[in-house]
């Protein structure tokens, strides 16, 4: 039993039923030399998983290892892939001919589509390429975009029996989902580069999602990156702390995050080493981590061919995926309709807009006593009835058992019915909770009018940001200050005058904590020369501590030292602070009450004390490089990402305030930081008072004595002329 569980521990199921081991061999850049007796040594080791590729040129030398270390074929989990100079559908099973042959196999486990480009190959020769005069493949574009050509002849491998899974290799998840619509069988597997400098997050995301499983190349980062990556201090941290060596750390990580490693070694102790990551459970915390860790760094592909084959169409397209994902969570995503919706939202009939729309009322039951039906009403009862024209709504509670039951009575007309699909309470989207207003109430305490917000797939702001653009500016009219509330709104009074709030709101007593937080916040929205208010959605700690890392990296002017701060602020009581400080100064109070509808929600304060121009323009640097706002490096052709791609919707700016007395748009705000030094500003103010002299020497030094003694008392006689006449 204890051997049957460590079996199936090594496996993962893929969406097709089929057990595929958790670890596989992999044999790219192995010599023929290399490979059968590295194969060999891997399959008595205990690997039962080999990638191969009909590229690899060492397919036969894998079947001789294979017959070399003795183990029946039906033991064994054998991948391939078809490689771009057969993608035409006349070539496919010429190529998985080919590859079975050298294999010594009848079928494959597993046959992916290596790459998604197509060379041109117009005889289906068994050659990787026909070379340009350039050096570089001959792409067939035409093939390259129209991979589901090539992939329907792999979907007919499988019903010929030659293949028992297919799936694809270095797609990305526009590619992916493509596929994913337009095919019969959807592909199970999808090997891809993933190590600590290509993390696919987004790619492991999406592909978890549609039930297709990643394989990871190269997960040491290959030759060029390996030792780097087994020496980064996150990797060495966690493999002391666990009691195992760096590599094992990258490939538990990889399988901790649900993803097949293909490690590679002809090292006999390597091949060993590799193969006990099997009994390795890195904890969650560990692989959270460092997926951390790895967000955190820039992309760097150990294989990107993009350029070397001078395809038309980016392979990877990084940057883009992040966009897609988003757009899944978002917009591309809308939540079901309420009769849709998980059955507890329905326990209530009336959450159904197809049941019709029924009253219902309390009646006393047969058999309630008169002692039960005598009873007194409740203070809300009395009060709902003083405001009722009658008397009978508070009599008909009075007289009410509180045994009563449910009764069912006669459909009401079309104009009492409630309509269900209009309530703002069943509003799902994203477009009509952001136009569905909060409760509004008169705070009783303070006597102040409130919002209530509506936190339950969305948030309810008081008045709307545009989420458009780069920059989410941030508008100080304040005609729209406040949300339109909707007809079933209750009335409210009128907000109370800055003046009279103003004793309240500073007289009122928080608990300790919350008095150090309001002392704090006043302090920084007073003191402050350049305040910042940033939306922060999901953003996780490390990502705020890199943000501040870099903050404190910029340098000081001599003169100060004080750096700039980002502060993540708690919406309540930052509020309360803008609110003491419009009814204490005269100067700011219209300020910050335009400034109140951006305090809501998730909201941090980026504070500086400092207006060095180049001080500023470092910090806006920091910040652009958070939002998502420095474009990665461009594909090759020419082709550059959309604005769209590049932009991070987790962090955005709403408002700026300048000197506590000035509410900038986020893009005046920016200019400040690109003035130039005081010294600069000097020779750019005196090179302006100089032009006018600097040009009227130049006039005079062209010009010859006598005709400037001339044209001097011209203007002389002209001038007494005037004077005479006046």
């Amino acid at each position: 039993m204890y051997v049957s569980a460590i079996r199936r521990s090594a496996n993962l199921t893929l969406a097709n039923g089929a057990e595929i081991p958790k670890l596989g061999f992999g044999t790219w850049k192995m010599t023929k030399q290399q490979a059968v007796p590295a194969v060999a040594h891997a399959i008595k080791t205990g690997y039962r998983h080999v990638d191969c590729a009909w590229a690899y040129r060492n397919e036969d030398a894998v079947a001789a290892g294979i017959k070399k270390a003795g183990v029946p074929r039906s033991q064994l989990w054998l991948t391939s892939k078809l490689w771009n100079s057969f993608h035409h559908p006349a070539h496919v099973e010429k190529a998985l001919d080919d590859t079975l042959k050298d294999l010594d196999t009848d079928y494959l486990d597993l046959y992916l589509m290596h790459w998604p480009v197509a060379f041109l190959n117009a005889n289906g020769a068994m050659v990787p390429s026909i070379r340009s005069t350039g050096g570089h493949p001959v792409e067939q574009t035409r093939l390259s975009r129209d991979f589901m050509s090539t992939y329907r002849l792999m979907e007919e491998m499988v019903k010929k029996g030659k293949v028992r899974s297919i799936g694809v290799s270095n797609f990305n998840i526009r590619r992916i989902s493509e596929l994913l619509e337009a095919s019969n069988l959807k592909p199970l597997v999808n090997q891809v580069e993933v190590n600590l400098g290509v993390h696919n997050e987004e790619l492991r995301n999406y592909a978890h999602a549609h039930r297709v499983t990643l394989q990871a190349y190269s997960p040491f980062g290959s030759n060029q990156n390996a030792a780097k990556y087994l020496d980064h201090p996150v990797v060495l941290d966690v493999a002391q702390r666990n009691n195992i060596t760096p590599a094992q750390v990258l490939l538990a990580w990889t399988m901790g995050r649900g993803i097949i490693p293909i490690s590679k070694s002809i090292t006999p102790e390597r091949i060993e080493e590799n193969f006990r990551t099997l009994q390795i459970e890195l904890p969650q915390d560990e692989i959270k981590h460092l997926t951390n860790e790895a967000l955190s760094r820039p992309i760097e592909r150990t294989v990107d061919p993009t350029q070397a084959w001078a395809v038309e169409d980016a392979i990877f397209e990084d940057g883009i995926d992040q966009t897609r994902e988003m757009e899944l969570k978002g917009g591309a995503y809308l939540p079901p309709p309420a009769s849709q919706s998980p059955i507890e939202h329905r326990l209530d009939p009336r959450n159904d807009p197809q049941t019709p729309a029924r009253f219902f009322h309390t009646a006393a039951h047969p058999m309630a006593t008169n002692s039960a039906s005598r009873r007194r009403a409740t203070a809300i009862q009395a009060r709902m009835a003083s405001k009722s024209p009658s008397s009978s709504f508070l009599r008909s509670f009075a007289t009410s058992s509180r045994s009563a039951v449910t009764a069912e009575v006669q459909a009401a007309s079309r104009s009492e019915a409630p309509v269900v699909s209009e309530s703002p309470l069943l509003r799902t989207t994203s477009e009509s909770a952001l136009a569905t207003p909060g409760l509004k109430f008169i705070d009783g305490e303070e006597n102040i009018q409130r919002e209530t917000q509506k936190i339950n797939m969305y948030t309810v702001r008081t008045r709307s940001f545009s989420t458009s653009a780069p920059i989410r500016a941030f508008s100080v009219s304040s005609s729209s200050s406040s949300s339109s509330s909707s007809s079933s709104s209750p009335a409210t009074k009128p907000v109370s005058p800055p003046s009279a709030r103003s004793a309240r709101v500073g007289s009122r007593k928080y608990p300790s904590k919350k008095s150090f937080l309001y002392e704090k916040y006043l302090r920084l929205l007073a003191d402050s020369q350049l305040v910042l208010v940033l939306q922060h959605n999901n953003l996780s700690v490390a990502e705020f501590s890199k943000i501040r890392s870099d903050i404190a990296a910029i340098k000081l002017p001599a003169s100060q030292s004080s750096p700039a701060t980002l502060t993540v602020v708690r919406a309540g009581v930052i509020k309360a602070a803008a609110r003491q400080l419009a009814s204490s100064e005269s100067n700011r109070g219209a300020v910050m009450e335009r400034l109140q509808p951006a305090l809501s929600g998730p909201i941090a304060l980026l504070t500086c004390h400092v207006l060095d121009p180049t001080y500023l323009s470092g910090l806006f640097n920091v910040l652009d490089r958070a939002l998502g706002h420095v474009a990665p490096r461009a594909p090759a052709g020419g082709v550059k990402f959309p604005e769209v791609a590049v932009a991070n919707p987790r962090l955005v700016p709403l408002a700026a305030l300048l000197e506590g007395g000035r509410l900038l748009h986020v893009a005046q705000a920016r200019d400040v930081g690109r003035l130039g030094g005081l010294e600069q500003l000097r020779v750019q103010i005196v090179g302006l008072l100089s032009t006018c002299a600097q040009q009227l020497a130049g006039v005079l030094s062209q010009a010859a004595g006598q005709q400037l003694a001339l044209t001097l008392e011209g203007r002389k006689r002209d001038l007494e002329r005037k004077a005479q006449n006046v």
